[in-house]
């Protein structure tokens, strides 16, 4: 009896497992952590369809206007739990105009919550009805500047294949932030991404649900943004960081190109990488070269334990990401002598909100 009750339980815990990593969060108290107060909170949510109600009903005809309201109601307050300055978002439906709207209406839904004011970014987007932008905390942050990578030419993996853009453009805002302590003033650097999903996957040639195209992507976003900003991501001083929902689990193929552990290269002609049925690199021994880009979650020793992001039939996968350069890992850090332990973690409840998961990582320099 003894031993049925403890499997029980065990049973249990296995279920609710990501449930129970939600809230890790630590919160150092000052005399400990000389740096003092935490500086800045970043977050990425994909928003599953999150819009004004006449543009999502056209994507979810089941649609109601209460749906849109209470959605805005769950994903505000998980923003508020996990404490959140900056969000970047996907799946932010309609024009920009409607787009903006809405995000103006889930920063009123906030601000009801705590009083404190976002406002909202949104970027062009190659689909007419899918785009990426930012809601931010106007007491913490302001805008310096926008870029979009709509526009941008992908690599070609193959030379007969045609030219292709990013599905949805990728959107870079440099942020201002204004400190909380004596530190100094910081400029941040924040690209907003959103691959091509697995979705109609039976139309890629390849066999591999896109994953190809992901891999173009994350070339062409890796390459840009070392372009504008290499010197920060190599040096430090500005903070760079890459967050969104790269559509392909942490060991990808696009996962390894985006981080820059494999380039495109090494998958085009007879180069010595190919891909497994899943879309995981199949490399020869020794091919990896210096990492670009790192993962605050999945290389994070407490939040890589956690199931993942996104559940897709029974399984969890890691689709949702927030990547630093490697010069200021260091701002992600728990205290500054915890080398690799980043103030992290996934946030999943309410459930209702969306169907991945809230990623954070709270900053202190």
């Amino acid at each position: 009896m003894i031993r049925f009750y403890l499997l029980s339980i065990l049973v249990l815990l296995m279920i609710h497992e990501p449930l129970l990593a939600q809230t890790r969060q630590t919160v150092l108290p000052n005399s400990v952590d000389p740096r003092g107060e935490a500086e800045l909170t970043v977050c990425n949510q994909n928003l599953e369809n999150y819009g004004l109600f006449q543009d999502v009903r056209v994507r979810v005809p089941t649609t109601k206007p209460d749906d849109i309201v209470r959605k805005g109601e769950l994903l505000a307050q998980r923003i508020v739990r996990a404490g959140c300055d900056i969000i970047a978002v996907q799946e932010l439906i309609g024009s920009k105009e409607s787009a903006e709207e809405a995000l103006a209406v889930l920063g009123e839904q906030i601000r009801q919550r705590i009083g404190r004011i976002f406002e909202g970014v949104v970027g062009p987007s190659n689909n007419k009805n899918i785009r990426n932008g930012f809601l931010y905390a106007t007491d913490r942050v302001s805008v310096e500047n926008r870029v979009s990578y709509a526009e941008l030419v992908l690599p070609k993996l193959t030379e007969k294949q045609r030219q292709r853009y990013f599905a949805r453009g990728p959107l870079e805002v440099q942020f201002r932030i204004f400190p909380q302590t004596d530190a100094p003033s910081k400029v941040i650097t924040m690209v907003a991404f959103h691959f091509k999903s697995k979705s109609g996957g039976g139309g890629d040639p390849s066999g591999l649900d896109y994953e190809p195209w992901r891999m173009e992507m994350a070339e062409a976003m890796r390459q840009a943004v070392l372009k504008r900003h290499g010197k920060s991501v190599q040096y430090g001083g500005d903070i760079v960081i890459l967050l969104g929902d790269r559509n392909s689990d942490f060991d990808s193929a696009s996962a390894r190109i985006l981080e820059g552990v494999l380039p495109l290269s090494a998958f085009q002609g007879e180069a010595p990488c190919r891909l497994s049925k899943r879309g995981v690199p199949l490399c020869k021994e020794g091919l990896s070269g210096p990492q670009t880009f790192f993962s605050v979650l999945t290389e994070d020793p407490q939040t890589k334990m956690v199931a993942g992001t996104y559940m897709y039939g029974k399984t969890y996968h890691w689709l949702d990401d927030i990547l630093l350069g490697h010069a200021t890992l260091p701002f992600g850090w728990q205290t500054p002598s915890s080398r690799g332990d980043y103030n992290s973690g996934v946030l999943y409840e309410p459930l209702q909100a969306s169907d991945h998961a809230l990623v954070w990582l709270t900053l202190n320099w």
